[in-house]
């Protein structure tokens, strides 16, 4: 079975038969909606106020988002504990870094510094501090995706889903917070432009982020028996075994 067909089946999986899932993901989320509509009908009506704003630092989407990170921690944790699997762990570090580098912008400050140095230079339309934030933001990747790469080797065929699962949600999140970011650089001189695609970056991490720890509520759900998992057909053996979340 395909990467892909066994990440359809999770995705599946997350919802069935498990109403207090869903009621936790429909609170989650629904605070981002809340936050969203909030953003977007101050923002027609006149400028808001930053702390009403998800795309501006001191907001209360902000404050939410670091509220999100502290559950994705412990939630990791509390799986590693009640199955004594710890391999999800080496998430924690990955998640406490985003945590740390929103809060203190620590990939913009240094990319600021780098390109106030006489020899900083930047890669074709991409300047100097973006080149400077994404090679921060590439050597934090490295550094903290090098225990995550160690831990899915060593783990089961069933423990590899959910750090595959894992994989696509955070690179689901990089995706707004890299490549959405390096275009809004662009068109920060261009105000309609420069506001929707603030909104699109940080609204879109928010929404992430509620499903990474909708995730890991569903298989803390289930955290006494074995987790959600395709077998890998490398490594099946012919003895099957129920699949978790399996009545």
């Amino acid at each position: 079975m395909s990467v892909f067909t066994a990440l359809a089946h999770e995705g599946k999986w997350l919802f069935r038969n498990q109403r207090s899932v869903v009621l936790i993901a429909a609170m989650v989320l629904g605070v981002d909606v809340a936050l969203g509509l909030i953003h977007v009908v101050v923002m027609v009506g006149w400028d808001a106020p930053n702390v009403l704003r998800v795309d501006m630092d001191g907001s209360y989407g902000e404050a939410y988002q670091y509220v999100k990170y502290l559950w994705v921690v412990v939630l990791l944790a509390m799986f590693a504990v009640a199955r004594r699997s710890w391999s999800v762990v080496a998430w924690i570090p990955l998640f406490l870094y985003f945590f740390v580098d929103d809060a203190f912008m620590v990939h913009e400050i240094v990319g600021f510094v780098y390109a106030m140095q006489p020899w900083a230079f930047g890669i074709g339309p991409i300047g100097p501090q973006s080149f400077g934030e994404l090679a921060v933001s590439g050597v934090a990747l490295l550094v903290f995706a090098t225990p995550i790469v160690i831990a899915y080797v060593k783990a089961d065929a069933r423990t590899r889903l959910i750090h595959r699962t894992l994989v696509l949600l955070v690179a689901t999140l990089l995706v707004f917070a890299v490549l959405v970011d390096i275009v809004h650089s662009f068109f920060l001189d261009i105000r309609l432009l420069d506001r929707s695609l603030g909104f699109i970056e940080d609204f879109g991490e928010m929404v992430v982020l509620s499903l990474v720890v909708v995730y890991l509520v569903r298989i803390n759900v289930d955290a006494k028996r074995l987790p959600a998992a395709i077998a890998d057909p490398i490594r099946r053996s012919r003895r099957t075994q129920p699949a978790f979340g399996a009545s």
